[in-house]
């Protein structure tokens, strides 16, 4: 019976024991919920590049020219659709680039970012619309400026700007990496973008020349 007391714990010592675990927890809780994040942020870049490679292919099978910029009569997608512009004529809520380069971008999952939470992965390219994928189309792609985007995260929100070039300021409109965006270059490199670099990829975007 002696062995047994001493082998026992009582209740102070369980105590004690759970209010170490429950400490350990909390301090590690947060580093935990951040790698989760960063997780979630490394898959959406990977398939932003996805997307590159699907994008790129396509203009490099159609004299180096994007969807965006052949028309449809010749096998692209102009004109945009009304109402797909956003304000400041740099972006647009127009799908028809992934679907044009489909056979290239292999899995329409790739367009959806596991961080959005409002829409759920694609199982197939018959359910591409304007709000079932994630990422914007550049208006006016600059195949060759590889410094100009031609895709990014969706969730932006154009904010009026007297000091604007193009009337507009974007920002990241929620938290959905973490303060930061990804942006999708003409040359298929991925960018993760804070709030203080984007206006200047847009104003980019939107000077005229290569």
């Amino acid at each position: 019976m002696l062995g047994r007391r001493l082998l026992a714990f009582t209740l102070v010592e369980t105590m004690v024991a759970t209010l170490i675990i429950g400490i350990l927890v909390a301090l590690l809780l947060p580093a935990i919920m951040k790698a989760k994040v960063k997780g979630l942020q490394i898959f959406c870049t990977n398939n932003m590049r996805g997307v590159g490679v699907g994008l790129i292919s396509w203009a490099e099978s159609h004299d180096g020219s994007f969807p965006q910029q052949v028309p449809l009569a010749q096998g692209g997608m102009l004109p945009f659709l009304p109402g797909s512009i956003a304000s400041g004529g740099v972006i647009a809520n127009d799908v028809r680039p992934f679907l044009l380069a489909s056979n290239s971008l292999g899995s329409a999952k790739i367009l959806t970012c596991p961080t959005d939470r409002a829409k759920a992965p694609l199982t197939s390219f018959s359910l591409v619309k304007s709000n079932t994928v994630s990422y914007f189309t550049s208006v006016r792609p600059k195949r060759a400026n590889h410094n100009t985007l031609i895709s990014g995260d969706n969730h932006i929100s154009l904010q009026q700007s007297a000091a604007s070039p193009i009337g507009y300021r974007p920002v990241w409109s929620t938290n959905r990496h973490d303060l930061y965006g990804n942006i999708l270059f003409t040359d298929g490199h991925v960018e993760s973008v804070i709030n203080t670099n984007l206006a200047q990829i847009f104003y980019k975007a939107a000077a005229a020349g290569p």
